[in-house]
C-alpha cells in the first residue's frame, strides 16, 4: 500500500498543532481528519475507521486514556492503531497509555519528520500489510489477524493486542531467532533500552497461555517459536 490508501485521525485540542500536523502529513499522501472533542472524535473514528489515530493525552470530557479504551473497545476499530503525541513525559503516563492499548507514545515536540518515521514503521505492521491467517500445524496454532483470534488444537485463546502481535511475528517464522531489537523495532516501533523488560513480560505471558514448551528463549539472543 502507498501512504494515499491510509487513513490518519489527529485527536488534539490544540488547532495549530492539527494544522501543523495535518498540512505535512497530507503533504506525505496521507488522507488526514481531526477533531478537538473527545466524543466528536469516537465518532468521527467510528465512522472513518482510519488505519492510524494520533491522541493528545490532554484532553475535555474523556482524557487520551479514557479516548483509547473507548476505541479499543470498539469491534470496528480493532486494527486501528492509535499512537498518543503529547506533552506528557512522565513514566506513569506513558505505562497508562500502553495498558489502555496504545501501539506507540511520542513525546512533543517532535520534528516532523521523525513524526512520519515512526508513522511509516507503525503502518508497516498494520493488519492489512500482514498474512491473514497463519497455521503453524506441528503445534497446533492457529492465528487470524483479521478477526485478532488465536487457537491451540481448535480452543480458542484470548491475548491482549500486544501479546497477539507478539505472537504472530514470532509464528510467521517458526524456528527463526528474532532478537530483543527486532522484537521492539517491529511490535513497538521503536529499540527499548537495555533493561527495559516489557518484552520479557509479554513473553511471559503468552507461555502462561500457550504453554511453556512453545516459546524458546534463546540466551543473549531472543525468542524464536517450536514448528
Amino acid at each position: 500500500m502507498t501512504n494515499t490508501d491510509y487513513r490518519i485521525l489527529i485527536i488534539d485540542t490544540d488547532n495549530e498543532i492539527i494544522e501543523s500536523v495535518q498540512n505535512f502529513l497530507k503533504s506525505e499522501g496521507y488522507s488526514v481528519l481531526s477533531a478537538t472533542k473527545s466524543r466528536e472524535a469516537i465518532q468521527l473514528a467510528q465512522a472513518a475507521k482510519p488505519h492510524l489515530i494520533i491522541v493528545e493525552m490532554l484532553m475535555p470530557e474523556l482524557d487520551g486514556i479514557d479516548i483509547c479504551i473507548e476505541l479499543r473497545t470498539n469491534p470496528d476499530l480493532i486494527n486501528s492503531l492509535i499512537v498518543f503525541y503529547t506533552g506528557r513525559d512522565e513514566d506513569y503516563s506513558q505505562i497508562a497509555a500502553f495498558n489502555a492499548g496504545a501501539d506507540d507514545y511520542i513525546i512533543k515536540p517532535v520534528k516532523h519528520r521523525v513524526l512520519s518515521t515512526r508513522i511509516k514503521a507503525l503502518l508497516k505492521r498494520h493488519p492489512i500489510n500482514q498474512e491473514k491467517i497463519i497455521k503453524n500445524d506441528t503445534i497446533g496454532l492457529t492465528i487470524d489477524r483479521d478477526r485478532y483470534l488465536v487457537f491451540l488444537d481448535g480452543k480458542e485463546i484470548i491475548f491482549p493486542r500486544k501479546e497477539f502481535e507478539l505472537l504472530a511475528l514470532l509464528s510467521a517464522a517458526p524456528r527463526k531467532v528474532f532478537t530483543r531489537k527486532e522484537i521492539s523495532q517491529l511490535i513497538w516501533g521503536y529499540e527499548f533500552i537495555a533493561k527495559n523488560r516489557t518484552i520479557d513480560v509479554h513473553i511471559l505471558k503468552i507461555r502462561e497461555k500457550l504453554g511453556g514448551r512453545y516459546v524458546k528463549t534463546i540466551k543473549g539472543v531472543g525468542y524464536c517459536l517450536e514448528g
